[in-house]
């Protein structure tokens, strides 16, 4: 899920319990995962429209310029990952 806040910062959600919520927040330098309470989050971030498959290549190509912690990298291949797979299922 691609989520945006008041600032109008961008974020992909990588992980998602019901507890709580790890996203990569698109930033200057090195991504990382950051984690908030559920509630926090949805007080904070709202779904954004920007096509996910977008998203997540402009943050891969992001990380591999400026580097990312491997949990970061890890949640959105994976994401990246699981959409092709629902997207190539449809087909």
């Amino acid at each position: 899920m691609v989520v945006s806040n008041s600032q109008h910062e961008t974020a992909v959600v990588v992980r998602r319990d019901g507890q709580t919520v790890v996203f990569v927040r698109f930033k200057a330098g090195r991504l990382s995962c950051e984690r908030l309470t559920e509630s926090l989050f949805r007080e904070t971030w709202r779904e954004s429209h920007y096509p996910l498959q977008e998203t997540i290549e402009r943050f891969l190509e992001h990380a591999r310029i400026h580097g990312c912690t491997q949990e970061a990298q890890k949640g959105l291949i994976r994401l990246q990952e699981r959409d092709r797979a629902v997207v190539a299922s449809l087909f």
